[in-house]
Parts: C-alpha cells; sequence; structure tokens
C-alpha cells in the first residue's frame, strides 16, 4: 500500500528515487539483516543473557551500508535523478532497520513472538501513516523516503531490552556449550544472497536470454506478484527458530530430521496446488495489477507460482539447518540451487520467458532437495523408522491441511464468535500418552457458561453400566449445551481443525486414539493400550462409527490399531476419515 501511494500520487519519474531506496533497502534487509535477527535470536535461545550486539554484527553492516551508500553516490545522476539527499537517505534506511532486526531478535529470543509480531505490523503502519501525512501535505519523494526511514524506530516501543519471565526451560551448560556458531553470519549471509539470485534474476535472466522490453516487464511483474507471499515466510522464519535450536542443544536428531522431510512433503503437495491457483489465477491477478499488456501465459504463471512455494519451503527447512550451525551445508544447497536453474536453463526450449520460470523452479526444486537432504543426513542414534516417517507425515499433511483451510477456519471462528458470548477457540484438558496431560486445541461449539451436569451424568451412566455397546454410544445425544452453528461444527468436524496445531507441537498424532479427557481416561485405565501411542485428530474408531459407537467397542477398535499400526495404514485411515466425515454426519 506504501508503494502504492507512492507510485500513484508521484507518478513513474518522481517516483524513480524511492523505487530504487526501496529495492537497496529490499536486498539489504534480506541478505545481510535477515541473517543478522536469525543469528541474534539463535544466540538468544541458547543463553538469554547473551544480549547486545555482537563485533561481527557491526562490522557487517558498517560494510553493507558503505557499499550501497557508495552505489547511490554513484549513480546520483541516473538513478536518483541527481537528489543528493537520497545518499544520505540509504545510509539512514540501513541504520534504523539495523536497529529493527537487533531489537526483532531480542523480542524473537526471549520468545516475545506477540510482541515481535506486533513491533512488525507497527513499523508498516507508522510508515504508511507518514505516506499519507505526506500525500495529504504535499506528495513528494524525500517524504515517503522519510517514512521508510522512520517506521522502524517504532520498535522501541516495546522495550525489547527488559528482562521477561520466560516459560520455557533453561537449556543445560553442556547442551549450550556443544552448539558452534563459528561462521554462522557469514554462511547465512551467503546462502541469502543465492537464495535471492533465484528470486530476484528473472527479468535479467529474460533480457540476457534476448527478450525484448515487453517480455521483460512481463518477467517483472510475474516474479514480483508471485513473490509477494515470501512477505509471509520473512516474518515467520523468527517463530520457527527458536525451538529448532533447542531441539538442536537437547540433541533431538530425529526431531529435527521430520521437521526436515515434513517440510518437503508439504511443500511438494502445496507446490501443486500453487501450479493450479498460478495457472487460473496468475494471468488475471498480473493484469488487474500491473495492467492487460504485462498479463503471462497461464503455463509461465503456473511454473513460478510452483517455484516460489519451493522457495518458501526452503526458507523454513534452511531453519533446521541455522538452528544445527551448520552454514556450510546451507549456503551449498542454495549455490546448488542457483547451479540447477543455469543448467535447466541451458537445455530448455521455449521463448526467454518460458525457460526462465522453467529455470527458475528448477533451481528451487534442486536448492529444497539439497536442503532436506542436508537436513535428514545426519548420523547417530534416532528413533525407529516407523516412529520418524509417522512424525515426517504429521509434519507435513498437517501444514497443507492448515494453509489450505486457514479461509474456512477464518469464517467458522467468526461464526462461533459472533453467535454465542465466549472465545472462539477453547482449550480442553486431555490424556495422551503414557498418562501425560496436555492442552487440546478445539473451536468452542458449546455454550461457554453451559457448566458440566450433563457430561458428568453421562460419565455416570458409563460407569453404572447403564449404557453398553449393543445400546449405548459414547456421545451424548441431543446435548443442550451445544449452540446452533456448534452442531454444524460437530457434523463437518471443522471443530477439529485447531488439533492440528497439536499435532505440530507434537502432543498429538494424524492418526491414533481419541484423546480422551480426564474421567473418561479414569473410567478405562490408564494401562489400556491405548495409551501407549500418541492420541489422533482421527483413528480406527473415528471412521468405523466415529462417536455412534459404544464405549467398550471404541477400546477395542483402539487396541487392534495399536496392535496393527503402519505408515500405510494411517494413509488409508486418512484416506478413509474424509469418506467418513461426508457419510455419516457426527455429533
Amino acid at each position: 500500500m506504501y508503494q502504492f501511494l507512492g507510485g500513484r500520487s508521484l507518478g513513474a519519474e518522481a517516483f524513480a528515487p524511492v523505487s530504487v531506496l526501496l529495492t537497496i533497502h529490499f536486498l539489504v534487509f534480506v541478505v545481510v539483516l535477515l541473517p543478522v535477527e536469525q543469528l541474534i535470536v539463535r544466540r538468544l535461545t541458547l543463553d538469554r543473557a547473551a544480549s547486545g550486539v555482537p563485533r561481527q554484527i557491526v562490522v557487517l553492516v558498517a560494510i553493507s551500508g558503505a557499499v550501497a551508500v557508495s552505489y547511490a553516490w554513484i549513480g546520483v545522476d541516473s538513478l536518483l535523478r541527481s537528489d543528493l539527499r537520497f545518499v544520505g537517505f540509504v545510509g539512514a534506511t540501513i541504520v534504523t532497520h539495523a536497529v529493527f532486526v537487533v531489537a526483532r531478535g531480542h523480542l524473537a529470543g526471549w520468545r516475545r513472538f506477540r510482541a515481535y509480531g506486533s513491533s512488525s505490523a507497527a513499523a508498516s503502519l507508522v510508515r504508511l501513516a507518514i505516506a499519507g501525512a505526506v500525500l495529504a501535505v504535499r506528495p513528494t519523494a524525500s517524504g515517503f523516503a522519510v517514512g521508510l526511514i522512520l517506521g522502524p524506530l517504532v520498535v522501541f516501543l516495546w522495550k525489547p531490552r527488559q528482562q521477561v519471565v520466560v516459560r520455557h526451560k533453561e537449556l543445560a551448560p553442556d547442551e549450550v556449550a556443544r552448539m558452534d556458531d563459528h561462521g554462522l553470519l557469514s554462511g547465512l549471509v551467503l546462502s541469502s544472497a543465492a537464495s535471492q539470485v533465484l528470486l530476484l534474476a528473472g527479468p535479467l535472466l529474460v533480457a540476457a536470454l534476448g527478450g525484448g522490453e515487453a517480455l521483460v516487464s512481463v518477467a517483472f511483474a510475474t516474479f514480483t506478484l508471485s513473490r509477494a507471499p515470501l512477505t509471509f515466510g520473512y516474518n515467520l522464519l523468527a517463530r520457527v527458530l527458536p525451538p529448532f535450536t533447542e531441539m538442536a542443544a537437547r540433541g533431538e536428531r530425529s526431531e529435527l530430521r521430520a521437521w526436515g522431510r515434513g517440510l518437503g512433503i508439504a511443500a511438494v503437495l502445496l507446490a501443486a496446488v500453487g501450479a493450479a491457483v498460478g495457472w487460473f489465477v496468475g494471468p488475471p491477478l498480473v493484469g488487474f495489477a500491473f495492467g492487460t499488456s504485462f498479463r503471462p501465459g497461464g503455463w509461465v504463471a503456473a511454473v513460478v507460482a510452483a517455484g516460489v512455494v519451493l522457495a518458501a519451503a526452503g526458507l523454513f527447512v534452511g531453519q533446521v539447518l541455522v538452528a544445527r550451525g551448520e552454514p556450510l551445508r546451507l549456503a551449498a544447497a542454495w549455490l546448488a540451487g542457483i547451479g540447477g536453474a543455469f543448467v535447466a536453463v541451458l537445455v530448455a526450449g521455449g521463448d526467454p520467458l518460458e525457460r526462465t520460470a522453467l529455470g527458475f523452479f528448477a533451481g528451487e526444486v534442486v536448492a529444497l532437495t539439497a536442503l532436506v537432504v542436508a537436513t535428514v543426513a545426519v548420523v547417530g542414534r534416532e528413533r525407529p523408522g516407523y516412529e520418524l516417517a509417522k512424525r515426517s507425515l504429521d509434519i507435513g499433511i498437517s501444514i497443507v491441511v492448515m494453509v489450505l483451510t486457514l479461509p474456512l477456519l477464518i469464517v467458522a471462528a467468526a461464526a462461533v464468535k459472533m453467535t454465542s458470548s465466549g472465545p472462539a477457540f477453547f482449550r480442553q484438558e486431555r490424556v495422551g500418552r503414557g498418562g501425560h496431560r496436555f492442552a487440546m486445541l478445539k473451536l468452542r461449539t458449546m455454550r461457554a457458561d453451559g457448566g458440566e451436569d450433563v457430561f458428568v451424568e453421562h460419565l455416570h451412566e458409563l460407569e453404572s453400566g447403564r449404557r453398553d455397546s449393543s445400546g449405548a454410544v459414547v456421545g451424548i445425544a441431543n446435548d443442550p449445551r451445544v449452540t446452533m452453528v456448534g452442531k454444524y461444527l460437530r457434523a463437518s468436524s471443522l471443530d477439529e481443525l485447531p488439533n492440528l496445531w497439536n499435532v505440530i507441537r507434537g502432543s498429538m498424532s494424524l492418526v491414533g486414539p481419541r484423546p480422551l479427557v480426564p474421567a473418561e481416561a479414569d473410567l478405562i485405565g490408564l494401562e489400556h493400550v491405548r495409551f501407549s501411542v500418541k492420541p489422533g485428530v482421527t483413528g480406527l474408531a473415528q471412521i468405523s462409527g466415529r462417536d455412534e459407537i459404544g464405549l467398550e467397542e471404541r477400546s477395542g477398535f483402539d487396541a487392534r490399531y495399536v496392535s496393527v499400526r503402519s505408515i500405510w495404514f494411517d494413509v488409508r485411515v486418512l484416506a478413509r476419515t474424509a469418506l467418513a466425515v461426508v457419510r455419516r454426519p457426527g455429533r
């Protein structure tokens, strides 16, 4: 929106210095400052007292600023319309954003993720507000530049240096001691630069291959619009790095390997979805945003969209290597991606834009493959093959379903909130593997003030034997506490979608016995074999009758699952779950 206001109000020529400033800012931010933030997040995750700015960061930022300012000075006439103020603006932008990422790194390293997100949003809103004020008074290029410079300073409202109470268990000294960050910052910068070459070189490559000005413009519009979703990825990296770092420090190699594989699974499935969206939506969307003359072909839009999905997955898989302190593997993977793109462009046919799109996609495939291989190539003891494969499947499928159903979940949460008092989501205590209790997240389907009398009476009936498997069911028929919206959510099982967050966190699996509330667990007994495995979002009992079967019958299905479980059996249960939801409305 900031760029839209500037371009519309100033025009193409007057906005040119701002566009150059934004380009330099973006390159320095992604290639240099984001690695700086990642290093700070990792350091504070390992040692929460290690605040401050390491000397290597100061040197790197100073060198980057000097290079950027020198480039602006040399090109002041051709790039900045001879406006020397923009040379200073380049340096000021780098300084304020360096302060910004250092502050955000401290927030994320101390696990103040809400503050991290709020400060990021506030910086954008302040920048937009300044642009609006400039627009209202007198639109000038320098006014918009001031917004870019001052926006990040709002981060000081969150006092990133204050001591906070940390809920997570501190790492042991020996766990911290074996984590080395030697060469990590340089490796991060190199890998970021390589990844950005794949993302940004499209228009330049089209020109180098002999494409005319019109084709170069189409490439610019297509790649620019397709890259837009990566903004979300850049802001989420600081959310996944701390837990990955703690896993690495504690030697949880299998869990990190499962994350590498799981993210790879998600990338493949979502890339197919991205290609379909790009094919149907990409050309008209580019035409709407830039003009009909910028519209790419459906095939090109599909290939670029799929490549961007793989690029996003590569960012997150790379965080496993960042957490483990393996910069050489990280950089090598992205450099391999550049090599793969180069080879694909040489052997591909078609016009320059088609060859460039295919090269971009091939480069991202090679880079992601290399990243996944690097995350799983660890020597040491790990969990049995089934457990590792199951956890990988849990992570991959959960990410895909969460991404695809996010709009539906938002609508459902809004419906819950608007039709009854109370929160849209709630946490309920359930019993997991080994009797461990955890908080299961669900959409609220009952009145917040419904009470527990109905459930207590139902438990008494089960315990006294008045309900058995021949005629009774474990679900409560015509529960008066369920809201009108809640009935539809339960019938469609949409209320269970937030369970996927429990799967991501590791307290649940996609397939397994449904987790019980403590009272039901006590009724069955913790010695039951169902408590020897992780509880699931769905299970054998759910596809065999959902909540319309008896207590003993459900326990029998759970015991059978434990005895026959395998990856292929889990896949069959997942496939049949969708049919069970459609064919058998649940209570």
